[in-house]
């Protein structure tokens, strides 16, 4: 056996599962398509709970300043056309932050030197199957083969998941989500927006000196902003958010994709583990997706530990039950929520953040489910 475990995927969770499970003492290998300066030059945006932010440090993963911006103290809800608002912070959750936003890339390089002295990282290592072998698995990749004891398939779908008996089910928003980077002359940089409209949220993450932006529209909006003169987009963007975050002053990097809660079963089936994208992809309105994804990994290490060897994954799919279930329902509520053109269900929404606002208990126990216990 060459290897404990192969995880198929290289991005954060895939290099945070295998930081994990080293440190319990197993063999990881990971197995990633794409050329190393790919997965660094991702600039994506992602929301980081603080529970995650403390994960990765344990794993050797050392994180950007705080300094250079991307925390998030404090949340600040609000409903296009309403009065209603709610504003949650770190301290009704007693911890420091209730989290921050990184590139996806800065936290590939923040893994990568963790892992590089402790991990056997390959790349353009594109695995195209994964067949049982005896007491293991045989994972096929183009650059040569590789079996260990289970499989892990940390990022993708598709083909690869069907071929090894896996389904997916998908349930299409009907939205697109407008990405971009943004700088405004406000002062607040530790404030992440959430202004829910028609279409859904339009949510401002605080990240280096300026914010993240994720755009819910509908696809030929979404497409024309993405394509818009600077100052055409800016105007629309002020139009829709308003000025709590200030005059917006620059944009880049702006690209649009489609909405959609995908979902696949089982967890697992024999000897290979489905964990973050590859076992489900959120919709973006409460950010947990990353989270929830390593959370995945987390268990996967503890199943790793307690299992037998004739059944290593045994306990996996029973430990996430509770909380992939939380999580995944409570963001597809959360989405179909504030798109409802009701009569009189914008007042109710409106009335519901500023209950929320209202009741410490209530905004106390939200502020702990974003920041530490998703799945509660």
């Amino acid at each position: 056996m060459d290897f404990d475990l192969a995880v198929v995927g290289g991005g954060p969770v895939g290099l945070f599962l295998a930081l994990a499970t080293r440190a319990a003492g197993l063999r990881p290998v990971v197995l990633e398509a794409r050329a190393p300066g790919a997965t660094q030059a991702d600039d994506r945006s992602l929301a980081l709970s603080w529970a995650s932010c403390l994960r990765l440090e344990r794993v050797g993963a050392k994180l950007p300043a705080i300094e250079t911006g991307g925390a998030i103290r404090a949340i600040h809800v609000s409903h296009a056309g309403h009065a209603g608002r709610s504003w949650i912070t770190a301290s009704d959750a007693g911890i420091p932050m209730l989290g921050r936003v990184l590139g996806y890339g800065e936290l590939v390089h923040a893994l990568s030197g963790a892992a590089r002295d402790a991990v056997d990282v390959r790349h353009e290592h594109a695995v195209s199957a994964i067949a049982p072998d005896d007491d293991g698995v045989h994972v096929v990749t183009a650059a040569g083969d590789v079996r260990a004891r289970v499989a892990v398939v940390a990022d993708g779908s598709g083909a690869l998941l069907a071929e090894s008996g896996f389904s997916t089910k998908t349930k299409d928003y009907g939205v697109h989500a407008l990405v971009a980077r943004v700088t405004a002359d406000g002062p607040a940089r530790d404030v992440a927006y959430e202004r829910f409209s028609t279409h859904g949220p339009l949510a401002l993450l605080p990240r280096g000196d300026g914010f993240a932006i994720v755009w819910t529209l509908p696809e030929d909006a979404a497409r024309e902003l993405a394509a818009a003169p600077d100052a055409a987009f800016l105007r629309a963007l002020q139009d829709a958010f308003g000025w709590r975050a200030g005059r917006f002053s620059t944009v880049a990097a702006r690209a649009c994709y489609p909405l959609v809660l995908r979902e696949t079963t089982p967890l697992v089936r024999g000897r290979i583990a489905v964990i973050g994208n590859a076992a489900q992809t959120l919709h973006p309105v409460a950010g947990q997706g990353f989270n929830l994804g390593l959370r995945d990994a987390w268990a996967v290490t503890s199943a790793l530990r307690a299992g037998s060897v004739d059944d290593p994954l045994a306990t996996y799919t029973a430990t996430r039950k509770r909380d992939r279930a939380a999580v995944v329902g409570f963001t597809d509520t959360l989405a179909g929520l504030f798109r409802s053109d009701a009569p009189g269900v914008g007042s109710l929404r409106a009335l519901g953040l500023e209950a929320l606002d209202l009741l410490p208990g209530a905004r106390r126990l939200f502020a702990r489910a974003l920041a530490v216990d998703a799945g509660r």
